[in-house]
């Protein structure tokens, strides 16, 4: 079969063509015609059913003037040769058939004419249809005047990385797969990997509403009081003494995911040199808000390569990989989360689909919640209460003794064995 487009690691289209088998081609014509009407059949293929149905086309032409002919010759000829009342029911059954032989020609003609049209009018459908529903698979090309070259990226992808980040950064995201079901239809499979072990989220868009299997699929995998901050006693993160003495009876191999608490809100410039401190796998750092939710932002780049993707004055490091110019890390790290909120504010199409999951329901986009973010942190800077790691038991131990470190929660581990 021909593989549908897939999305490349960096945000780009990859065009796999591949087609069936000779032994798959070898089937009935009507199979054949039915694949030429899906797309899925190949060039040669498709070549052959076009001539046939411009033979087609030939063939009733000619029949239709035969047939108009044919008609008129034998009304003159019944009208000269016969009278009465049996001149005139011979003419009648002659006239009844050959009525009844152009209409079977016009019937084959118009089942003929739509399944030429018909190719046409579903290509004229689809950017129509396009227009009304979102549209995940649509690819847009950015020009790059200063190198004379373009970029051909999906907005849905750049959204989805973004969002994803902003949101559930401890997840690890990696990439996503989608693939069309019909007009206003996809599936959608949003993959997530941390330490290469990747998980995968499924999803469907069906005329701008996104249905999730895995309701948690755009949440932290942290309970909300794993930090201290606002929560204080509240919080379920232990104490880093009482935490120590825990990490005594794993096992060396373990790798750990831990949220570790601040004693208080660090700026980025702080931040940064937190993360200079200690080498491990930093996969978010929620940022204070006045949301409900978690929000943040991964400090080490994953996912796709975004830096030719965006506007760069618009949206300064969107892409944290960017390239850093004379700016110090904690700079990046902070127009890094302000682009991601402004980008999302900019992509009403893109947060509609989230707002409603009722069938037929009518999307009302709130774009309250990300306006009050950013107002907040452009107000205050943007300052961080902690860290999501995948640490060693030894990386972790090490956290432990800074005395930046409040407490730890940690969620989940796994055995290092390479």
């Amino acid at each position: 079969m021909k593989k549908q487009e897939e999305l490349s690691r960096d945000g780009r289209y990859e065009y796999e063509a591949g087609y069936e088998d000779k032994d798959e081609c070898e089937d009935k014509y009507g199979d054949r015609f039915e694949k030429y009407l899906n797309g899925g059949l190949g060039p040669e293929k498709c070549a052959e059913i076009e001539e046939d149905i411009e033979r087609f086309q030939v063939l009733m032409n000619h029949l239709d003037q035969t047939l108009d002919q044919e008609l008129y010759e034998k009304e003159d000829e019944d009208a000269a040769e016969q009278d009465g009342l049996k001149k005139e029911e011979e003419l009648g059954r002659k006239i009844s058939k050959a009525i009844g032989r152009k209409f079977r020609v016009y019937m084959i003609a118009a089942a003929a004419a739509a399944v030429c049209l018909l190719p046409a009018f579903l290509a004229g459908l689809s950017p129509l249809l396009d227009g009304i529903f979102y549209n995940p698979n649509r690819s847009v090309e950015i020009a790059n005047e200063e190198k004379e070259s373009a970029v051909v990226t999906n907005p849905f992808c750049t959204s989805m990385m973004v969002y994803m980040e902003l949101f559930c950064g401890d997840k690890g995201f990696a990439d996503i797969d989608m693939w069309p079901e019909g007009y206003g239809r996809y599936s959608i499979d949003v993959q997530t990997q941390i330490d290469g072990e990747i998980t995968s989220h499924m999803l469907e868009l069906v005329r701008n509403h996104l249905y999730r299997r895995d309701l948690s699929w755009n949440r932290s995998d942290f309970p909300g009081n794993a930090f201290t901050y606002k929560y204080g006693e509240n919080s379920c993160s232990l104490e880093p003494s009482e935490a120590k003495k825990k990490l005594q009876d794993v096992p060396e191999l373990m790798k750990i995911r831990a949220a570790v608490s601040f004693d208080k809100l660090k700026d980025m410039e702080e931040l940064s040199e937190f993360v200079e401190r200690h080498d491990t796998y930093y996969l978010y750092c929620p940022v204070e808000t006045e949301g409900y939710r978690f929000w943040g932002f991964s400090p080490d780049k994953r996912g796709y390569e975004l830096t030719e993707s965006y506007d760069h004055e618009k949206y300064p490091y969107l892409d944290i990989s960017q390239d850093r110019e004379d700016l110090t890390l904690g700079d990046v790290y902070e127009k890094h989360v302000e682009s991601m909120i402004r980008y999302l504010l900019d992509q009403e199409d893109f947060l509609e689909i989230f707002e409603s999951s009722m069938p037929g329901g009518k999307n009302i986009l709130n774009t309250y919640e990300y306006q009050s973010a950013l107002e907040y942190i452009q107000k205050h800077g943007v300052k961080s209460y902690g860290t999501v790691v995948y640490a060693t038991k030894q990386e972790l131990l090490h956290m432990l003794e800074d005395p930046d470190v409040d407490g730890v929660y940690m969620l989940d581990g796994k055995m290092d064995l390479r």
